[in-house]
């Protein structure tokens, strides 16, 4: 895995997080019938798609497991379709202190879906998708996914909150 210098100062850009057998794993078990609708972040008028945390966790130890010097706290396997925009929220817990999103499905720039990282004292953020790809920023900022414009499509997003070792 390679960890770029930050999109912004404060962020990793991470190519490459795992190899194509990790990969293949990871979407054996997202590929399920485990989805459920109706997760909600924060905002009870903003349901989207969630995945099974029991069936999910072996994903989301898979995905920390390349983070060194980050511990697990608590995970979200996150779907998408037409128009289902996610709420603007932040991940920060009593003990979290980073959060890390993980893509792990072919995307293209034009059906949407957008990670919009919305820094206070910054200018926003925005990151299409890629394959194999993840972000990791400081939990207290507020981000949200913009839903697909493509119909007929689910975009699926890992989102993984840490705790940095100490």
């Amino acid at each position: 895995m390679v960890a770029l210098k930050g999109v912004r100062v404060g962020m990793k850009y991470y190519n490459n997080v795992l190899n194509d057998e990790e990969l293949n794993f990871v979407n054996i078990i997202t590929n399920k019938d485990r989805w459920g609708f109706g997760y909600i972040s924060t905002d009870p008028g903003t349901p989207i798609w969630g995945f099974n945390k029991d069936e999910g966790r072996p994903v989301a130890e898979l995905i920390t497991s390349k983070l060194d010097g980050y511990e697990l706290l608590e995970f979200q396997i996150n779907g998408q379709t037409i128009g289902l925009h996610g709420a603007i929220h932040n991940d920060k817990l009593v003990e979290c202190t980073h959060v890390f999103i993980f893509f792990f499905q072919y995307w293209e720039y034009k059906w949407g879906g957008r990670l919009h990282v919305l820094p206070e004292k910054d200018k926003p953020i925005v990151i299409t998708p890629e394959k194999n790809t993840g972000v990791l920023f400081n939990a207290s900022i507020k981000h949200y996914a913009e839903g697909p414009i493509k119909n007929n499509i689910m975009r699926k997003s890992i989102g993984i909150k840490l705790k940095k070792s100490e």
